[in-house]
């Protein structure tokens, strides 16, 4: 009997108090043992890949039984659909058995850089023979923010002497420094990043985009390099946030699940292990998905750990012992790779004909999903009857079951306290705030759907609300003044990458204030960034900052700017140049400010509260040899455009970029002060009609 199990008290007046010891020990169970191991045949059942004259990716079709269940928690989870988000998530955050264990790794143990992700991978290390050997090479995709990565190190000296490890790791991701990627796509927490750059692949294109095969097979080459070709354990946890639509998940995470395969199965050695997060598993593509992989590997399991939160969909696909020279395989990866490089292809079409899925896989299979299904749809069962009620009794039960949750996690997984000098990172650099948190208008799905397709008023007034929210939060904020280190000798170490299309992202400017800029252009035909009229005065002579044309890219309009601004430096040698309400958002332009200040002006003044400048003042007397050289270096219009003069580390991290991000927070917050204010939009009963020409027509509705 579980409370997880559909029992839960009655609310009739003459209720009973049911035995929750007796349910303590039922949760317990069912927490920590949610595994699933497929059973493979042997003998003439054997299964197999298809042989050659077999099409692949040639019809789509369905499973009635996984689709009448993808409908049965659809229905479960639109339950959800008119609860507030942020109410909702502090509800379950609450009532989640595993929060402690987080908390004790943090506090207690003082593990390194602990996540949830952290403690769910502890869990597989721990549950299955994923790691053979102190001797061992890894490749962690989708990684950011690192936390398997740590997870693993301290796993590795928990298990072996600390003189037998040899071990080596590479790792990729959207890359945070890259400004082309999109702030709502990628994990911007550089913590761990940043002390370990060396063990980062960016590709060629410095994008970290696993979905474009040329950036795979570098990553391949690149492996082979560094680790002789010889690669153990594969990790993919990677995802894509299917917030606006829930009951789309598996199809919109699919072309992700099908490139982080790929890359595994292209670089794996034979034998290692490969570990891979999923989520429903109802859709025939990732029915044939799951068949491949339990025809090319020894064992696949599914597992969700016990600190997985129980009212999501995600999984650990456990595949141990690659059978790499299995025949049929390379012909699979070429035709998965012809797919990948399809950009617009969904991938939902399955990989095999439906005739070539065994009627024995299918049925293990379903009696995975059904049973994945039943645990999530319990859980969120038990979260609404929480929620709705005011059952003392049933807080209480989950209260003690938070403890026993966490000790059991330690007695299990043996955890145990980890030396400083064994973490890869220092911890003070992990264990630093990321920012300020502002609390939004989330509202319910419903809400939000509403909203969206509803009275733009309405939602130009909720974008009023989320920006007040960031004024109070940062009301006091100063910028302090660049002291230029008169002993530092810059060296310039140039970076090049895909040019940026259009501004998605920036390290240089606070999360929140970014996220609300992507909202305002959900609305606005003006991006905030341009409604500033940045320019530049050099003594008597302005310099206008202009937005790209119509066919131009961004970094086409940053890099005409500033080779003109360098050519007017060089050529009339300007006492002062005053940037007025200028943004640098990107690698690009705050290593050229960095330039300037550092190697040709002796002074800087950021004033950021009413005229918002930044003036450069006491040029340098030495001769223009190093101006003439970046002007060079920028004019050199290679295939891959300039993402920065300097290394990584010049920019971030320090007090350069604590100004610069203060600066230009305090700029795009008065510019957004001028778009969203009573004097732009006053309190109308209906639009008026100069203020429709600003606003984005409402999307149709179909």
């Amino acid at each position: 009997m579980s409370l997880n199990d559909g029992f839960y008290p009655s609310k009739g007046k003459h209720r009973s108090v049911p035995d929750y010891q007796k349910i303590k020990q039922c949760d317990l169970e069912q927490l920590f043992e949610k595994k699933f191991r497929y059973q493979k045949p042997s003998g003439t059942n054997k299964w197999t890949l298809p042989s050659s004259d077999q099409p692949l990716f040639s019809d789509f079709y369905q499973f009635d039984a996984l689709q009448g269940l993808r409908t049965q928690l659809n229905a479960v989870k639109s339950r959800l659909n008119d609860y507030s988000t942020q109410e909702w998530s502090a509800h379950t955050n609450r009532r989640d058995p595993s929060g402690e264990v987080t908390w004790r790794l943090k506090n207690e143990t003082k593990a390194e850089f602990v996540t949830v992700a952290w403690c769910k991978f502890f869990e597989c290390l721990h549950r299955y023979p994923l790691i053979k050997s102190p001797v061992i090479n890894t490749l962690h995709l989708c990684e950011a923010p690192g936390a398997f990565i740590a997870s693993l190190n301290h796993y590795l000296h928990s298990t072996y002497k600390e003189d037998e490890i040899q071990w080596r790791w590479r790792s990729t991701t959207l890359n945070p420094y890259y400004e082309g990627n999109a702030l709502n796509e990628m994990v911007t927490d550089d913590r761990f990043i940043f002390h370990t750059l060396d063990n980062w692949l960016f590709h060629k294109d410095l994008t970290g985009n696993l979905l474009n095969v040329t950036n795979i097979e570098s990553m391949a080459a690149r492996c082979a390099a560094d680790f002789q070709g010889k690669v153990d354990l594969i990790t993919a946890d990677g995802s894509i946030d299917c917030a606006a639509q829930p009951d789309c998940q598996e199809e919109i995470v699919v072309r992700l699940f099908f490139a982080e395969v790929f890359s595994a199965l292209k670089i794996l050695s034979p034998g290692g292990n490969f570990v891979v997060k999923m989520f429903t598993l109802f859709e025939a593509c990732s029915v044939s998905l799951l068949y491949m992989l339990n025809c090319i590997f020894h064992q696949v399991h599914i597992f969700k750990p016990a600190t997985s939160k129980r009212g999501n969909s995600e999984v650990y696909v456990i595949c141990l012992d690659y059978l790499k020279d299995t025949p049929g395989l390379s012909r699979i990866l070429e035709a998965i790779q012809a797919k990948l490089d399809q950009p617009n292809d969904t991938m939902v079409i399955p990989i095999f004909a439906r005739s070539h899925i065994p009627q024995d896989f299918l049925m293990q299979h379903e009696i995975a999903c059904r049973l994945y299904t039943k645990m999530q749809s319990d859980a969120i069962e038990g979260s609404i009857y929480s929620f709705e009620s005011n059952d003392r009794h049933y807080m209480r039960h989950l209260h003690h079951l938070r403890g026993l949750v966490s000790d059991t996690y330690y007695h299990r997984y043996k955890v145990k306290v980890l030396e400083d000098r064994l973490c890869l990172v220092n911890k003070e650099a992990t264990n630093k705030a990321l920012g300020f948190f502002v609390p939004v208008y989330g509202g319910s799905y419903t809400e939000r759907e509403n909203l969206k397709h509803g009275d733009l008023l309405k939602q130009i007034y909720c974008l009023r609300r989320e920006f007040n929210q960031l004024e109070k939060c940062l009301s006091g904020a100063t910028t302090s003044n660049y002291v230029k280190d008169g002993a530092k000798v810059l060296k310039l170490r140039v970076a090049r990458g895909a040019p940026v299309k259009s501004l998605q992202s920036s390290m240089f400017a606070s999360e929140p204030i970014l996220l609300l800029r992507l909202r305002i252009l959900d609305i606005f035909d003006m991006d905030p960034i341009w409604q500033t009229a940045p320019k530049c005065h050099l003594d008597d002579k302005v310099l206008n900052y202009l937005p790209p044309s119509e066919n131009e890219t961004y970094h086409a309009a940053q890099r005409k700017f500033f080779i003109d601004l360098l050519e007017l430096i060089d050529e009339n040698r300007p006492q002062s140049i005053v940037f007025h309400k200028f943004l640098f958002l990107t690698h690009y332009s705050a290593s050229v400010l960095l330039f300037l200040m550092q190697t040709v002006y002796q002074e800087s003044n950021f004033e950021s509260k009413s005229s918002q400048t930044l003036t450069l003042s006491k040029i340098s007397t030495t001769d223009s040899k190093e101006i003439k050289e970046v002007i060079n270096l920028l004019k050199d219009n290679q295939e891959l455009g300039i993402h920065s003069l300097f290394e990584i580390k010049e920019l971030q991290k320090n007090h350069f970029s604590s100004v610069l991000i203060q600066h230009n927070n305090n700029v795009l917050i008065t510019c957004f002060r001028g778009m969203l204010g009573e004097e732009a939009f006053p309190r109308p009963v209906a639009i008026a009609p100069n203020v429709t020409n600003a606003i984005k027509e409402p999307p149709a509705v179909f």
